[in-house]
């Protein structure tokens, strides 16, 4: 058995529990919780496969890599910036099902610094409205 993975302890799963549900979701969704020793950040989720899903009688496995998060820990809000980074990518489609939605920004670190946060987000939108349009009009044509 590998030294890698191991239960979570109750306390961090508590943590990731409160922000989650100070969120609102149209359905339940079960986690299982694991410590991942080798994990390169704090915490990173993932949607069980079908049969995962049924194997463990849960939605979605959340790792956290403990002794990361320790040297966090004493900083609240930036627990709950990466946690809720990572609870944001859950959503559902039309059908109910569970999907991970990617993030509004991927950018790098010189360009926030240089045009900020918001206006980054808003050339990202004008992108994707942009696209969406684009195949909108496709679509219409055919």
């Amino acid at each position: 058995m590998s030294d890698r993975y191991e239960e979570l302890s109750e306390d961090i799963q508590s943590i990731f529990m409160s922000i989650y549900n100070n969120k609102s979701f149209p359905m339940t969704v079960g986690f299982k919780f694991v410590n991942d020793s080798k994990l390169k950040q704090v915490i990173k989720i993932q949607k069980f496969s079908d049969i995962n899903s049924f194997l463990v009688e849960k939605d979605i496995l959340v790792l956290i890599n403990d002794s990361l998060y320790d040297k966090l820990s004493s900083d609240e809000e930036m627990v709950s910036i990466l946690f809720e980074q990572e609870i944001d990518k859950i959503g559902f489609n039309p059908k109910g099902s569970i999907v991970m939605n990617r993030p509004d920004i991927v950018t790098f670190s010189p360009l926030i610094a240089k045009y900020g946060a918001d206006k980054i987000l808003q050339a990202n939108q004008v992108d994707v409205l942009s696209s969406e349009q684009q195949e909108d009009m496709e679509t219409n044509f055919l």
